[in-house]
């Protein structure tokens, strides 16, 4: 994908290679990578495991070097920014989790200041309104007198994050931000970062394999397949069948028009479904999950679900016979045993 550059946004990719060091010299294992990220954008990496998530998002924070190319943050080349401008440029949170230490909660978020403070580490008014804040956009705060061998590893993360948030640094970066988290903690914590980037500006890139929540809250993905970016809108990498580079070889598929994804599955027995809207959706799915494909055509059997006496029923139609069915599940466990095993219904 060709992309216009400017260097002076708050990062530019330009041809950049990333890598390791091996023996005294640098080894490649992605690249070259073209990509941006406006002020203000938040944008998702996504890509398969080994693919180079990790190492991309550790060189964009500065934590080694890359191996080629350039990279530019709010237009000044990487190479020449000290760690004490970075520490005020870029706050990164990674997959590692605090372990193995009886400190507390409001310490850890307390070291989001250390570019600020120090090792004295004395807090100034403006230091203590920025850890308030993290805590107060995190929730946390029932959690600040704990150890962080007392609490979960979903709880971790999210203190994790608010000690980068009271680093108030414009550019946050988050390596898997979610990998802990139950699935309202996920939301939870993706719309506060989307929340971050409209109400102030910060500039967020995050990897994730939760590829259906980025797609909700991200501005832009970076999808990372072969040796290159593909960079646009989730709807974007819709269109120019990006996607399908991802899942190539796998059991897995992406349904553009249920945005979802599923079980690639072939199937050898289809099946014909009439009646209320929803209702045919939520059948088509259970009949789906158990290798039956759904047809608008002919077909050898006839679902059709009405609505009696405010009861919901599933008439299976078929062979000269009817079968009532009251639930989903009664009606699958029927096909599963029957139908899918060549026995007449």
């Amino acid at each position: 994908m060709k992309t216009e550059f400017q260097t002076d946004m708050p990062i530019v990719l330009d041809d950049l290679k990333i890598g390791y060091r091996k023996t005294g010299k640098s080894v490649s294992i992605f690249g070259p990578i073209k990509a941006t990220i406006r002020e203000g954008e938040m944008v998702g990496l996504i890509g398969r495991n080994g693919i180079g998530k990790s190492t991309l998002l550790r060189t964009l924070a500065g934590l080694q070097p890359l191996t080629g190319g350039k990279i530019y943050l709010n237009g000044i080349s990487i190479k020449k920014i000290s760690l004490k401008e970075m520490a005020h440029l870029v706050s990164y949170v990674s997959t590692d989790t605090v372990r193995g230490f009886q400190i507390h909660v409001r310490e850890i978020i307390t070291l989001g200041r250390f570019p600020y403070t120090g090792w004295l580490g004395r807090l100034d008014q403006n230091d203590k309104v920025a850890i308030s804040d993290a805590i107060l956009h995190t929730r946390i705060s029932h959690l600040l007198n704990k150890s962080v061998l007392e609490i979960s590893d979903g709880e971790r993360q999210k203190v994790m994050i608010a000690r980068a948030l009271a680093q108030d640094t414009p550019i946050i970066i988050l390596d898997e931000p979610t990998a802990f988290l139950d699935l309202p903690s996920r939301f939870e914590i993706l719309r506060l970062l989307n929340d971050l980037t409209i109400n102030n500006g910060k500039t967020i890139l995050f990897s994730t394999h939760d590829l259906q929540i980025a797609m909700d809250v991200a501005d832009k993905l970076w999808l990372m397949s072969g040796e290159e970016i593909y960079q646009g809108s989730p709807e974007d990498l819709l269109i120019n069948g990006a996607f399908r580079k991802l899942f190539l070889s796998s059991p897995t598929e992406f349904d553009p028009v249920s945005m979802q994804f599923r079980f690639f599955r072939e199937f050898k027995k289809k099946i014909r479904i009439t009646g209320d809207l929803r209702l045919r959706s939520l059948t088509q799915r259970a009949m789906e999950r158990i290798g039956i494909g759904i047809t608008n055509d002919k077909a050898d059997l006839l679902i059709e679900i009405k609505e009696i006496n405010e009861k919901h029923e599933w008439h299976l139609i078929g062979s000269g016979t009817e079968n009532i069915f009251f639930s989903i599940y009664d009606l699958a466990i029927f096909l599963k045993m029957n139908f899918l095993t060549n026995t007449n219904i």
